[in-house]
Protein backbone atom coordinates (compact mmCIF):
# COMPACT_ATOMS: atom_id res chain seq x y z
CA UNK A 1 0.00 0.00 0.00
CA UNK A 2 1.29 3.20 -0.91
CA UNK A 3 0.08 5.39 2.01
CA UNK A 4 2.54 8.06 2.08
CA UNK A 5 1.16 9.23 -1.28
CA UNK A 6 -2.79 9.91 -1.05
CA UNK A 7 -4.74 12.62 0.43
CA UNK A 8 -5.14 12.85 4.10
CA UNK A 9 -9.14 11.85 3.27
CA UNK A 10 -8.32 9.11 0.97
CA UNK A 11 -6.97 7.23 3.67
CA UNK A 12 -10.13 7.50 5.86
CA UNK A 13 -13.30 5.54 6.31
CA UNK A 14 -11.99 3.04 4.05
CA UNK A 15 -10.05 -0.77 4.43
CA UNK A 16 -7.03 -1.33 3.37
CA UNK A 17 -6.20 -4.96 3.00
CA UNK A 18 -2.46 -4.15 3.82
CA UNK A 19 0.66 -6.99 2.66
CA UNK A 20 1.70 -6.59 6.22
CA UNK A 21 -1.50 -9.07 7.00
CA UNK A 22 -3.52 -6.62 8.96
CA UNK A 23 -6.94 -4.38 7.57
CA UNK A 24 -6.51 -0.74 7.88
CA UNK A 25 -9.01 1.35 8.97
CA UNK A 26 -9.54 5.06 10.66
CA UNK A 27 -13.17 5.33 10.41
CA UNK A 28 -13.33 9.28 10.22
CA UNK A 29 -16.50 10.86 7.69
CA UNK A 30 -14.44 14.26 7.18
CA UNK A 31 -11.05 16.06 7.64
CA UNK A 32 -11.11 19.68 6.97
CA UNK A 33 -7.70 21.58 7.26
CA UNK A 34 -7.01 24.70 5.72
CA UNK A 35 -7.88 28.76 6.50
CA UNK A 36 -11.63 28.99 7.44
CA UNK A 37 -12.77 25.63 6.69
CA UNK A 38 -14.89 25.76 10.50
CA UNK A 39 -17.61 27.56 8.08
CA UNK A 40 -18.03 24.24 6.32
CA UNK A 41 -19.38 22.74 10.09
CA UNK A 42 -22.96 23.34 9.11
CA UNK A 43 -22.86 21.67 5.79
CA UNK A 44 -21.01 18.51 7.44
CA UNK A 45 -23.73 18.50 10.52
CA UNK A 46 -26.27 18.27 7.93
CA UNK A 47 -25.41 14.61 6.69
CA UNK A 48 -24.21 13.52 10.03
CA UNK A 49 -26.36 10.30 11.37
CA UNK A 50 -27.27 9.25 14.83
CA UNK A 51 -25.81 5.95 16.03
CA UNK A 52 -28.91 4.00 14.78
CA UNK A 53 -28.15 5.51 11.36
CA UNK A 54 -30.94 7.41 11.14
CA UNK A 55 -30.14 11.33 10.35
CA UNK A 56 -29.69 14.20 13.11
CA UNK A 57 -32.71 15.86 13.74
CA UNK A 58 -34.14 19.35 14.98
CA UNK A 59 -35.03 17.81 18.05
CA UNK A 60 -31.69 16.00 18.75
CA UNK A 61 -29.38 17.84 21.22
CA UNK A 62 -25.61 18.61 20.23
CA UNK A 63 -23.21 18.82 22.83
CA UNK A 64 -20.20 21.81 22.98
CA UNK A 65 -17.64 20.50 25.09
CA UNK A 66 -14.99 22.93 25.78
CA UNK A 67 -12.42 24.36 28.74
CA UNK A 68 -12.57 28.00 29.81
CA UNK A 69 -9.43 28.93 27.14
CA UNK A 70 -10.63 27.03 24.56
CA UNK A 71 -14.60 27.88 24.52
CA UNK A 72 -13.12 31.44 24.04
CA UNK A 73 -11.21 30.73 20.79
CA UNK A 74 -13.94 29.12 19.19
CA UNK A 75 -16.71 27.90 21.67
CA UNK A 76 -19.18 31.00 20.71
CA UNK A 77 -18.52 30.68 16.93
CA UNK A 78 -18.92 26.73 16.90
CA UNK A 79 -22.26 27.18 18.60
CA UNK A 80 -23.67 29.62 16.23
CA UNK A 81 -22.48 27.58 13.48
CA UNK A 82 -24.60 24.71 14.78
CA UNK A 83 -27.27 26.54 16.06
CA UNK A 84 -27.69 28.15 12.26
CA UNK A 85 -27.85 24.26 10.95
CA UNK A 86 -30.72 24.42 12.93
CA UNK A 87 -29.54 21.83 15.68
CA UNK A 88 -30.20 22.44 19.37
CA UNK A 89 -26.85 22.61 21.54
CA UNK A 90 -26.03 22.25 24.99
CA UNK A 91 -22.97 23.35 26.43
CA UNK A 92 -20.05 21.85 29.01
CA UNK A 93 -17.50 24.20 29.58
CA UNK A 94 -14.84 23.04 31.90
CA UNK A 95 -14.04 25.65 34.78
CA UNK A 96 -10.42 24.82 35.25
CA UNK A 97 -7.44 26.71 33.78
CA UNK A 98 -4.73 23.90 32.77
CA UNK A 99 -6.29 19.97 32.92
CA UNK A 100 -4.87 16.70 32.26
CA UNK A 101 -6.77 13.95 31.10
CA UNK A 102 -8.01 11.76 33.47
CA UNK A 103 -11.10 9.18 34.04
CA UNK A 104 -12.77 11.78 36.33
CA UNK A 105 -13.38 13.99 34.16
CA UNK A 106 -14.37 11.54 31.47
CA UNK A 107 -17.19 10.74 33.98
CA UNK A 108 -18.02 14.29 34.23
CA UNK A 109 -18.65 14.18 30.23
CA UNK A 110 -20.63 11.58 30.72
CA UNK A 111 -22.91 12.74 32.83
CA UNK A 112 -23.99 15.24 30.39
CA UNK A 113 -25.09 12.76 28.15
CA UNK A 114 -28.65 12.29 28.04
CA UNK A 115 -31.30 10.55 25.72
CA UNK A 116 -31.59 13.34 23.94
CA UNK A 117 -27.96 13.67 23.18
CA UNK A 118 -26.88 12.69 19.65
CA UNK A 119 -23.87 14.32 18.49
CA UNK A 120 -21.02 15.92 20.86
CA UNK A 121 -18.71 17.86 19.38
CA UNK A 122 -15.04 18.54 21.66
CA UNK A 123 -13.40 22.10 21.14
CA UNK A 124 -9.40 21.88 22.13
CA UNK A 125 -6.94 20.04 21.64
CA UNK A 126 -5.28 17.04 23.40
CA UNK A 127 -7.09 16.91 26.60
CA UNK A 128 -10.51 18.06 25.89
CA UNK A 129 -10.31 15.41 22.79
CA UNK A 130 -9.03 12.54 24.88
CA UNK A 131 -11.76 13.03 27.50
CA UNK A 132 -14.80 13.00 24.44
CA UNK A 133 -13.02 10.43 22.80
CA UNK A 134 -13.57 7.95 25.78
CA UNK A 135 -16.74 9.24 26.43
CA UNK A 136 -18.61 9.06 24.02
CA UNK A 137 -16.97 5.36 22.94
CA UNK A 138 -18.20 4.54 26.11
CA UNK A 139 -21.65 6.16 25.30
CA UNK A 140 -21.33 4.99 21.78
CA UNK A 141 -22.46 8.46 20.33
CA UNK A 142 -20.21 9.95 17.76
CA UNK A 143 -18.03 12.51 18.25
CA UNK A 144 -16.19 15.81 16.19
CA UNK A 145 -13.11 17.76 17.32
CA UNK A 146 -12.53 21.24 16.34
CA UNK A 147 -8.97 21.76 16.89
CA UNK A 148 -8.27 24.59 18.73
CA UNK A 149 -4.28 24.41 18.51
CA UNK A 150 -1.68 21.78 16.83
CA UNK A 151 0.05 20.72 19.93
CA UNK A 152 -0.23 16.86 20.06
CA UNK A 153 -0.67 14.17 17.57
CA UNK A 154 -4.20 12.47 19.11
CA UNK A 155 -6.46 14.20 16.66
CA UNK A 156 -7.18 11.49 14.63
CA UNK A 157 -6.26 8.40 16.78
CA UNK A 158 -8.55 5.45 17.75
CA UNK A 159 -7.04 5.45 21.71
CA UNK A 160 -7.26 7.74 24.66
CA UNK A 161 -3.91 8.05 26.89
CA UNK A 162 -6.11 8.77 30.10
CA UNK A 163 -4.39 9.36 33.86
CA UNK A 164 -6.27 6.72 35.68
CA UNK A 165 -5.66 5.16 39.46
CA UNK A 166 -2.55 6.93 39.29
CA UNK A 167 -1.09 5.76 35.96
CA UNK A 168 -1.22 6.73 32.46
CA UNK A 169 -2.66 3.96 29.96
CA UNK A 170 -3.98 3.90 26.82
CA UNK A 171 -7.50 2.35 26.47
CA UNK A 172 -9.37 1.81 23.41
CA UNK A 173 -11.79 3.91 21.94
CA UNK A 174 -12.86 5.39 18.71
CA UNK A 175 -12.16 8.14 15.91
CA UNK A 176 -14.06 11.18 15.81
CA UNK A 177 -16.44 11.23 12.57
CA UNK A 178 -15.01 15.02 12.02
CA UNK A 179 -11.66 16.48 12.41
CA UNK A 180 -11.73 20.76 11.70
CA UNK A 181 -8.48 22.29 11.54
CA UNK A 182 -9.12 25.52 10.69
CA UNK A 183 -5.85 27.66 10.54
CA UNK A 184 -7.24 31.03 11.36
CA UNK A 185 -7.63 29.29 14.66
CA UNK A 186 -4.15 27.14 15.00
CA UNK A 187 -2.62 30.56 14.11
CA UNK A 188 -3.82 32.33 17.88
CA UNK A 189 -2.49 29.11 19.57
CA UNK A 190 0.62 30.34 22.08
CA UNK A 191 4.31 29.53 20.70
CA UNK A 192 4.50 26.56 23.09
CA UNK A 193 1.59 24.76 21.47
CA UNK A 194 2.90 25.02 18.00
CA UNK A 195 6.48 23.94 19.49
CA UNK A 196 4.50 21.39 21.56
CA UNK A 197 3.00 19.92 18.79
CA UNK A 198 6.19 20.23 16.30
CA UNK A 199 8.16 17.88 19.60
CA UNK A 200 5.35 15.38 19.51
CA UNK A 201 5.68 14.76 15.68
CA UNK A 202 9.42 14.78 15.59
CA UNK A 203 9.62 11.75 18.24
CA UNK A 204 8.39 9.88 15.83
CA UNK A 205 11.57 9.30 14.15
CA UNK A 206 12.11 7.94 17.41
CA UNK A 207 8.50 5.76 17.82
CA UNK A 208 9.49 4.28 14.44
CA UNK A 209 13.09 3.12 15.10
CA UNK A 210 11.75 1.86 18.19
CA UNK A 211 9.37 -0.67 16.28
CA UNK A 212 11.87 -1.60 13.86
CA UNK A 213 13.83 -2.39 16.26
CA UNK A 214 11.43 -4.74 17.94
CA UNK A 215 10.61 -6.15 14.96
CA UNK A 216 14.23 -7.76 14.70
CA UNK A 217 14.80 -8.14 18.28
CA UNK A 218 10.80 -9.70 19.26
CA UNK A 219 9.77 -10.71 15.98
CA UNK A 220 6.90 -8.13 16.44
CA UNK A 221 4.15 -7.00 14.29
CA UNK A 222 5.55 -4.15 11.78
CA UNK A 223 3.73 -2.47 8.91
CA UNK A 224 6.50 -0.81 6.73
CA UNK A 225 3.43 0.87 4.63
CA UNK A 226 2.70 2.58 8.07
CA UNK A 227 5.68 3.26 8.93
CA UNK A 228 6.88 5.04 5.92
CA UNK A 229 3.62 7.14 6.16
CA UNK A 230 4.40 8.32 9.58
CA UNK A 231 8.57 8.70 8.37
CA UNK A 232 6.95 10.74 5.48
CA UNK A 233 4.93 12.94 7.26
CA UNK A 234 7.78 13.97 9.47
CA UNK A 235 10.11 14.85 7.30
CA UNK A 236 7.24 17.10 5.84
CA UNK A 237 6.54 18.85 8.93
CA UNK A 238 10.06 19.53 9.30
CA UNK A 239 10.86 21.12 6.11
CA UNK A 240 8.09 23.68 7.48
CA UNK A 241 10.12 24.62 10.83
CA UNK A 242 10.76 27.94 8.66
CA UNK A 243 7.09 28.58 8.38
CA UNK A 244 5.74 27.80 11.64
CA UNK A 245 8.13 30.06 12.96
CA UNK A 246 6.20 32.72 11.05
CA UNK A 247 3.01 31.44 11.39
CA UNK A 248 2.36 30.96 8.07
CA UNK A 249 -0.89 29.47 7.08
CA UNK A 250 0.65 26.81 4.82
CA UNK A 251 2.88 25.36 7.59
CA UNK A 252 0.11 25.29 9.94
CA UNK A 253 -1.56 23.32 7.44
CA UNK A 254 1.29 21.12 7.21
CA UNK A 255 1.56 20.99 11.02
CA UNK A 256 -1.51 19.67 11.81
CA UNK A 257 -1.99 17.42 8.86
CA UNK A 258 1.03 15.42 9.99
CA UNK A 259 -0.60 15.69 13.43
CA UNK A 260 -3.93 14.11 11.88
CA UNK A 261 -1.68 11.40 10.08
CA UNK A 262 0.15 10.07 13.01
CA UNK A 263 -3.05 9.16 14.42
CA UNK A 264 -4.90 7.75 11.40
CA UNK A 265 -1.47 5.38 11.72
CA UNK A 266 -2.40 4.25 15.23
CA UNK A 267 -5.39 3.76 13.77
CA UNK A 268 -4.35 1.49 11.17
CA UNK A 269 -2.61 -0.65 13.36
CA UNK A 270 -5.01 -0.64 15.96
CA UNK A 271 -2.65 0.69 19.07
CA UNK A 272 -0.30 3.85 19.63
CA UNK A 273 2.93 1.33 18.39
CA UNK A 274 3.58 3.81 14.99
CA UNK A 275 3.59 7.12 17.18
CA UNK A 276 5.11 6.43 20.27
CA UNK A 277 7.85 4.88 21.58
CA UNK A 278 10.93 5.64 25.23
CA UNK A 279 10.29 9.50 24.31
CA UNK A 280 6.65 8.76 25.15
CA UNK A 281 7.35 6.45 27.85
CA UNK A 282 9.42 9.38 29.27
CA UNK A 283 6.70 11.78 28.89
CA UNK A 284 3.83 9.74 30.50
CA UNK A 285 6.26 9.50 33.46
CA UNK A 286 6.73 13.59 34.00
CA UNK A 287 2.87 13.89 33.03
CA UNK A 288 2.06 11.69 35.75
CA UNK A 289 4.81 13.39 38.57
CA UNK A 290 3.10 16.34 37.93
CA UNK A 291 -0.36 14.95 39.04
CA UNK A 292 1.30 13.26 42.07
CA UNK A 293 2.96 16.91 42.71
CA UNK A 294 -0.47 19.23 42.22
CA UNK A 295 0.80 20.53 39.22
CA UNK A 296 0.37 21.02 36.01
CA UNK A 297 3.74 20.29 34.49
CA UNK A 298 4.63 20.90 30.77
CA UNK A 299 2.68 19.97 27.86
CA UNK A 300 2.79 16.05 26.54
CA UNK A 301 4.34 17.50 23.10
CA UNK A 302 6.91 19.37 25.27
CA UNK A 303 7.61 16.61 26.83
CA UNK A 304 8.06 14.17 24.22
CA UNK A 305 10.15 16.89 21.81
CA UNK A 306 12.51 17.24 25.02
CA UNK A 307 12.35 13.75 25.51
CA UNK A 308 13.61 13.12 22.02
CA UNK A 309 16.70 15.23 22.15
CA UNK A 310 17.69 13.19 24.98
CA UNK A 311 17.12 9.56 23.48
CA UNK A 312 19.20 11.07 20.44
CA UNK A 313 21.53 11.49 22.52
CA UNK A 314 21.52 8.07 24.26
CA UNK A 315 21.67 6.76 21.41
CA UNK A 316 24.38 8.23 19.91
CA UNK A 317 26.62 7.84 22.87
CA UNK A 318 25.66 3.57 22.85
CA UNK A 319 26.73 4.00 19.02
CA UNK A 320 30.38 5.17 20.55
CA UNK A 321 31.19 2.24 22.38
CA UNK A 322 31.58 -1.57 22.00
CA UNK A 323 28.18 -4.10 23.52
CA UNK A 324 29.69 -5.77 26.44
CA UNK A 325 27.22 -9.39 25.77
CA UNK A 326 29.41 -11.23 28.27
CA UNK A 327 28.72 -8.25 30.93
CA UNK A 328 25.35 -7.66 29.55
CA UNK A 329 24.55 -11.39 30.14
CA UNK A 330 25.56 -11.21 33.85
CA UNK A 331 23.79 -8.27 34.47
CA UNK A 332 20.71 -10.16 33.74
CA UNK A 333 21.49 -12.96 35.30
CA UNK A 334 21.82 -10.91 38.67
CA UNK A 335 18.08 -9.14 38.53
CA UNK A 336 16.77 -8.90 41.94
CA UNK A 337 13.01 -8.95 41.64
CA UNK A 338 12.27 -8.35 45.48
CA UNK A 339 14.81 -5.37 44.79
CA UNK A 340 13.10 -3.87 41.83
CA UNK A 341 9.93 -3.91 43.54
CA UNK A 342 10.98 -2.32 45.88
CA UNK A 343 12.41 0.68 43.89
CA UNK A 344 9.23 0.46 42.00
CA UNK A 345 7.59 1.49 44.98
CA UNK A 346 9.81 4.34 45.94
CA UNK A 347 9.77 5.57 42.45
CA UNK A 348 5.91 5.42 41.40
CA UNK A 349 4.75 5.73 44.77
CA UNK A 350 1.04 5.64 44.33
CA UNK A 351 0.66 4.42 41.10
CA UNK A 352 3.23 1.49 42.01
CA UNK A 353 0.93 -1.15 42.22
CA UNK A 354 -0.66 -0.52 38.53
CA UNK A 355 3.32 -0.84 37.37
CA UNK A 356 4.06 -4.07 39.75
CA UNK A 357 0.53 -5.78 37.93
CA UNK A 358 1.89 -5.19 34.34
CA UNK A 359 5.10 -6.78 35.56
CA UNK A 360 3.48 -9.67 36.67
CA UNK A 361 2.54 -10.14 32.70
CA UNK A 362 5.44 -8.70 30.49
CA UNK A 363 7.99 -9.81 33.27
CA UNK A 364 10.56 -7.56 30.76
CA UNK A 365 13.27 -8.12 33.30
CA UNK A 366 13.07 -11.64 34.17
CA UNK A 367 16.88 -13.44 32.83
CA UNK A 368 15.38 -15.64 30.72
CA UNK A 369 13.37 -12.83 28.71
CA UNK A 370 16.45 -10.62 28.40
CA UNK A 371 19.00 -13.19 27.90
CA UNK A 372 16.73 -14.14 24.59
CA UNK A 373 16.76 -10.55 23.72
CA UNK A 374 20.53 -9.56 24.32
CA UNK A 375 21.17 -13.23 22.16
CA UNK A 376 18.97 -11.84 19.17
CA UNK A 377 20.62 -8.30 19.66
CA UNK A 378 23.79 -9.87 19.30
CA UNK A 379 23.03 -12.01 16.20
CA UNK A 380 21.58 -8.27 14.65
CA UNK A 381 24.17 -5.99 16.06
CA UNK A 382 24.64 -4.42 12.70
CA UNK A 383 21.37 -3.84 11.37
CA UNK A 384 20.84 -2.46 14.41
CA UNK A 385 23.77 -0.52 14.49
CA UNK A 386 22.34 0.79 11.27
CA UNK A 387 18.96 1.71 12.31
CA UNK A 388 20.56 3.58 15.02
CA UNK A 389 22.48 5.60 13.64
CA UNK A 390 19.78 6.48 11.22
CA UNK A 391 17.84 8.11 13.48
CA UNK A 392 20.21 9.76 15.48
CA UNK A 393 20.72 11.67 11.74
CA UNK A 394 17.21 12.35 11.61
CA UNK A 395 16.80 13.87 14.99
CA UNK A 396 20.17 15.72 15.53
CA UNK A 397 18.56 18.76 14.63
CA UNK A 398 16.09 18.49 17.35
CA UNK A 399 17.17 21.27 19.68
CA UNK A 400 17.40 23.38 16.97
CA UNK A 401 14.05 23.04 15.60
CA UNK A 402 12.38 23.36 19.04
CA UNK A 403 14.46 26.25 20.09
CA UNK A 404 13.53 28.10 16.71
CA UNK A 405 9.61 27.73 18.20
CA UNK A 406 10.40 28.54 21.50
CA UNK A 407 9.96 24.61 22.26
CA UNK A 408 11.77 23.41 25.38
CA UNK A 409 14.48 21.42 25.21
CA UNK A 410 16.22 20.92 29.26
CA UNK A 411 14.80 18.70 31.40
CA UNK A 412 15.52 21.32 34.16
CA UNK A 413 12.05 23.01 32.91
CA UNK A 414 10.24 19.73 33.46
CA UNK A 415 11.74 18.19 36.57
CA UNK A 416 14.00 20.39 39.11
CA UNK A 417 15.96 18.03 40.83
CA UNK A 418 18.01 15.33 39.05
CA UNK A 419 17.84 12.55 41.16
CA UNK A 420 14.59 12.65 40.67
CA UNK A 421 15.17 13.02 36.95
CA UNK A 422 17.55 9.84 37.37
CA UNK A 423 14.17 7.80 38.48
CA UNK A 424 12.42 8.78 35.75
CA UNK A 425 14.66 8.27 33.41
CA UNK A 426 15.83 4.56 34.85
CA UNK A 427 12.12 3.36 34.82
CA UNK A 428 9.79 4.40 32.60
CA UNK A 429 10.63 1.65 30.78
CA UNK A 430 8.63 -0.26 33.21
CA UNK A 431 5.25 1.75 32.14
CA UNK A 432 4.38 -0.13 29.41
CA UNK A 433 4.72 -3.52 27.81
CA UNK A 434 6.48 -1.89 24.67
CA UNK A 435 9.57 -2.52 23.90
CA UNK A 436 11.48 0.23 23.06
CA UNK A 437 15.49 2.12 23.49
CA UNK A 438 15.41 2.93 27.37
CA UNK A 439 14.83 -1.17 27.56
CA UNK A 440 17.39 -2.36 25.09
CA UNK A 441 19.59 0.19 26.77
CA UNK A 442 18.50 -2.17 30.32
CA UNK A 443 19.13 -4.88 27.88
CA UNK A 444 22.85 -4.31 27.42
CA UNK A 445 23.48 -3.23 30.53
CA UNK A 446 24.12 0.37 29.57
CA UNK A 447 21.12 2.30 30.60
CA UNK A 448 22.84 3.08 34.01
CA UNK A 449 25.64 4.76 32.21
CA UNK A 450 23.58 6.26 29.84
CA UNK A 451 21.53 8.24 31.95
CA UNK A 452 24.22 9.30 34.30
CA UNK A 453 25.41 11.03 31.88
CA UNK A 454 22.47 13.00 30.76
CA UNK A 455 22.25 13.77 35.01
CA UNK A 456 25.86 15.52 34.49
CA UNK A 457 25.07 17.52 31.41
CA UNK A 458 21.69 19.00 32.31
CA UNK A 459 22.09 18.98 36.21
CA UNK A 460 25.76 18.94 37.61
Amino acid sequence: MDFKNQSINALTNHTFHCECGKDHLAAIKAIEIGKGVLNKLPAILKKQTKKDGSPLSTQDTVLLVADKNTWKIAGDEVDALVSRAGFQTRQYIFDIDKMHAEDRYVTVVRDQIDDTTALVIAIGSGTINDICRYATFKEGIPYYIIGTAPSMDGYASSVSPLITHNIKKTFSAVCPEVIIGDTDLLATAPDIMIAAGFGDIIGKYLAINDWKISRIINAEYYCPDVADLVLETVQKCVNAVPGLAKRDPQALQYLMESLVLSGIAISFVGYSRPASGSEHHISHFLEMSAVFDGQYGQLHGSCVGMATCLISSMYQQLLEKPWDYARARRHAESFDYTAWESETNRVFGKASDAVITLYGKTHQNDPLNVLARIDQIEKNEEAIRHLIQNVVDQTARTPEYLKTLGGLTDPNAFIAGGERFRDILLHAKDLRDRYAALQMFYDLDELDGLVDSIIQQYYQ
